[in-house]
């Protein structure tokens, strides 16, 4: 990636006097942070808008109510900031690239925990952490976090080790003697699959989706209106107020203001609410909520739906979907004369450096874009009004030259948010496109209103059973929905998507040309995650089909079953990575009814429309995934039968259906019972 850190220079070729004033941060050519302040800002570095706390501050609290910039911790505050400022600047020894400002914030995180661990127990420098006293502070944290979370933490000490030449207060030894990280945290060797890279984001369960995804939809199309009508009016009483507030106010005190609060704009935020409170909640009654209150909660449930619905529809990362602005949605015809809809913003993953790309998505994606460009609509006005101020008080010669940082900080990050779709103010003067933790606390309340509660059969797949819990909501975090729309695009690609059917159908395998076009600057990448799990789905059925004992019908069903029978030994070290090269030979498809594996030959695809056609079928597969498919097959046949209108050649046509259907059940270990069918003419008892 390109290196953010071409001002930094080697420290053990600088004066000691003058390491200090090293420039850790600066924006054109204004320096913001140097090496010797408490708080490094790294915002001019960060390009995504959904970080928070783009700063590392060195007052870190211990046990003691110490903080790391006491004196008497000096020597230690000196090694973190010298490995910080050396991490950042040098290539990592391991991968051979720079790390970007957003990494360098995350090994800060990594190290403070290790800093108080030293602290506590009186380890004054990292000379003195011993691979004895590294193993201690790994065994500390044993039980009490998740491994992945642990072995992130320890890492921290392995790349200290790393940069050894160019720190002042070394390791004295490799950390974990003749282990690693990692066997300390697993107590095993990791699986070939886990070293070259699996997927461990948790895919959310599609029962559990459908009732996310149908209650974000509910908000969007239905309440939304009623939501948004109820603001205006309440918008449009308080601005009201505030004439006659200001007016008063102003008579009042005509010489200025002092009270208990940070600032006038305070107090009148305040004398504001409660002027405006009984209006207000008038206006919210006859909207049909309780209170004011209610109706705020409601407001931020809608915002957080329209984050859902563009993230289940788009497979944008929540970075990419913190940089949608207003006017990002749109439609136009692709090279087939038909016309799509796309969401343009902003990729940064695996990117040297952002650039604009494009996503693909369903007609009520436009819907949720619309509602939430309204409903930002007063914050980006407040921000407007701000950015005049702002910019008014910069020219003006009488600001001090301390205050002038600060407040074209304040100023660049309201005009860099000001557009945003997902827009959050967190308090005057700060605005902020929606992600981050901010997402993640948004997403869980929202899972939680909706009754997404996990059940038994929601466990399937699940990874993390410490966080997913039966009888609790679905932990909902942002960084999911990427890997769930993969997924289910996938479905839909062979042929098996049963929930959001509607809203995913103008997914296709033709789809994969318009990404890989890469017109217009579509994000790519995308697709290579679809037929990622794509492959991975079709490994799974396939593994299924052959090392298990689980029945199978239709014509290719009988050839597996056959191969499954030989006497001939077979041995296979992982039935996953066996599933997989199988898989490369074939491409299964999904009918609703049967698994597809025909490549130029079979039925011609008749077996779409006609289900029999796939019992006999050489590439048909039917597993006990269809079952529900072929009970309701069977049933329709013997209500068909009870007709007593229909002719000779329909009825002899329903029994042939009838009977096929309970030879599959049968082969599927289906128990039939006995079915009398009403006839005009005798009464005859049906095979079952």
């Amino acid at each position: 990636m390109t290196n953010t850190a071409t001002h930094l220079v080697d420290i053990q070729s600088t004066a000691a006097s003058a390491i200090p004033d090293l420039v850790i941060s600066q924006h054109d050519e204004v320096v913001i942070s140097r090496f010797k302040d408490a708080l490094w800002d790294l915002s001019p570095y960060i390009h995504t808008r959904n970080t928070r706390g783009a700063a590392i501050r060195f007052d870190v609290e211990f046990h003691d109510s110490s903080i790391l910039t006491d004196d008497r911790h000096e020597c230690l505050l000196q090694s973190a900031k010298q490995f910080l400022y050396e991490r950042w600047r040098l290539k990592g020894p391991r991968s051979g690239r720079n790390i970007s400002a957003k990494t360098l914030l995350n090994n800060w995180r990594q190290l403070c925990p290790l800093l108080k661990w030293m602290v506590r127990n009186t380890v004054p420098s990292f000379a003195e952490m011993s691979p004895e006293r590294c193993i201690l502070y790994a065994n500390e944290s044993k039980g009490v976090l998740k491994d992945s979370t642990r072995n992130i933490k320890l890492q921290i000490l392995t790349t200290y080790y790393d940069l050894r030449d160019s720190l002042t207060d070394q390791l004295p030894a490799y950390p974990w003697g003749n282990s690693s990280s990692f066997l300390l945290v697993k107590d095993t060797k990791p699986s070939r699959r886990r070293i070259v890279g699996d997927a461990t984001t948790e895919i959310i369960p599609a029962r559990l989706l459908k009732i996310i995804v149908q209650k974000a939809l509910e908000y969007v199309e239905r309440q939304a209106g009623v939501l948004l009508d109820a603001r205006d009016e309440i918008i449009q009483i308080r601005a009201q107020e505030y004439e006659h507030l200001i007016q008063s106010h102003r008579t009042r005190y005509p010489d200025g203001f002092a009270s208990i609060y940070k600032s006038e704009d305070q107090y009148l935020a305040v004398r504001l609410r409660h002027l405006s409170a009984s209006r207000s909640n008038e206006v919210a009654s006859r909207y049909g909520f309780t209170s004011l209150r209610h109706l705020t909660e409601q407001l931020l449930y809608l915002r957080t739906a329209c984050y859902i619905v563009c993230a289940a529809f788009s497979g944008m990362r929540d970075s990419e979907l913190a940089s949608l602005e207003v006017g990002c949605f749109s439609r136009r015809e692709g090279f087939d004369d038909e016309v799509f809809c796309w969401l343009k913003g902003t990729t940064y993953k695996l990117e040297q450096n952002p650039r604009p790309a494009e996503w693909m998505v369903p007609e009520v994606v436009g819907k949720a874009v619309m509602v939430a460009t309204r409903l930002g609509a007063p914050i980006r006005t407040a921000a407007d009004a701000t950015i005049s101020e702002f910019e008014v008080a910069l020219a003006s010669p009488s600001l001090l030259g301390s205050a002038r940082p600060k407040l074209l900080k304040l100023l660049q990050e309201c005009k860099r948010h000001r557009n945003a779709l997902l827009i959050v103010e967190k308090e005057k003067a700060k605005i902020r496109s929606l992600g981050g933790g901010a997402a993640t606390h948004a997403l869980r309340a929202f899972a939680s209103m909706s009754g997404a509660v996990v059940g038994q059969q929601d466990m399937e797949g699940v990874r993390d059973h410490e966080t997913v819990k039966v009888g609790r909501p679905w932990p909902l975090a942002a960084h999911q929905f990427r890997r769930t729309f993969a997924v289910f695009v996938a479905r839909n690609l062979m042929g098996d998507v049963r929930y959001l059917r509607e809203h995913f159908k103008h997914w296709s395998i033709d789809m994969t040309l318009y990404y890989s076009r890469q017109d217009a600057g579509i994000d790519s990448t995308v697709v290579g995650q679809i037929l990622f799990e794509r492959d991975e789905l079709q490994a799974v059925i396939v593994e299924r089909w052959i090392c298990s004992e689980r029945p199978l019908s239709g014509g290719g069903g009988q050839r597996i079953v056959a191969f499954r029978d030989r006497q001939e030994v077979k041995t296979v070290s992982n039935m996953r990575d066996f599933g997989r090269r199988l898989g490369e030979d074939v491409f299964i498809r999904g009918t609703g009814h049967s698994w597809c594996l025909a490549s130029g030959s079979g039925c011609g695809g008749h077996g779409l429309y006609d289900a029999m056609l796939c019992t006999s079928c050489g590439e048909g597969v039917i597993d006990d995934s269809h079952i529900q498919i072929w009970k309701g097959i069977r049933n329709q046949q013997i209500e068909v039968l009870k007709c007593p209108d229909i002719g000779m050649a329909s009825r002899q046509r329903c029994i042939d259906h009838l009977e096929a259907a309970e030879r599959v059940l049968t082969d599927l270990g289906v128990p039939i019972e006995s079915q009398l069918v009403p006839d005009s003419r005798p009464t005859k008892e049906l095979p079952s």
